[in-house]
């Protein structure tokens, strides 16, 4: 039936006992031709992706696997990302229960049983799972670039006498608030007058907080 139609609806009930409505669930399910509905009694993490990893195995290709929402997969992206992988490897589709109860119409559902669509969408899907997953460690990643960065700073600071009070590493947000705005009325030519009286702090240490941007080659 290459090009449309599929051969059994599977439905998955993840965590049931910490699940508020878990009987709508089953019914929505069975609303839509869920054939067969495993529920999950455990919470124990390892437990409910080993129970749900060997209900994918005993389905076949264009068997179509039905859940509430997307998290119920896995506890992280990656436990989602390893079960969109194994259906894309079986050829199984995805469906979603949540946006199949949200006033879709008849032709848009008969356009989500069109089997090519339900292929390209799950690796569409898998491919947005993956993006997500690496740019949360590329975050993390600069997170903790900038994390050192600071600490080094400050460090150098402690090294070479008392910490400057105003500076993009100072210990009080609101002396580094100061700082940088400090450092944009600069930068768009406020008088040093006008500066001093707007932040309420002296020409002196406007001269210092310019001094030292100018010497760091304008690193706000």
């Amino acid at each position: 039936m290459e090009g449309g139609g599929y051969s059994l609806k599977v439905g998955y009930v993840k965590n049931l006992q910490n699940n508020t409505t878990p009987m709508e669930i089953i019914e929505g399910m069975k609303k839509e031709g869920v054939e067969k509905i495993i529920v999950e009694l455990s919470s124990d993490q390892d437990s409910y992706q080993k129970m749900l990893f060997e209900s994918i195995e005993t389905m076949v290709s264009k068997d179509i696997l039905v859940i509430n929402a997307l998290d119920d997969l896995g506890e992280s992206l990656l436990d989602i990302i390893s079960v969109v992988e194994k259906l894309d490897e079986k050829d199984i589709g995805i469906r979603l229960l949540s946006s199949l109860n949200s006033n879709i119409d008849f032709n848009i559902k008969e356009f989500m049983d069109d089997w090519d669509i339900q292929r390209l969408l799950r690796k569409q899907l898998l491919l947005v799972l993956i993006w997500v997953e690496n740019k949360e460690k590329n975050d993390i990643r600069k997170r903790q670039i900038k994390g050192m960065e600071t600490m080094k700073a400050l460090k150098n600071q402690k090294g070479s006498g008392r910490p400057k009070k105003y500076s993009k590493y100072a210990k009080d947000p609101e002396d580094r608030k100061i700082y940088h705005d400090t450092i944009h009325m600069l930068d768009n030519e406020i008088p040093i007058k006008r500066i001093a009286e707007t932040l309420n702090i002296s020409r002196n240490t406007i001269y210092t907080i310019r001094d030292e941007y100018l010497k760091n080659g304008k690193e706000h």
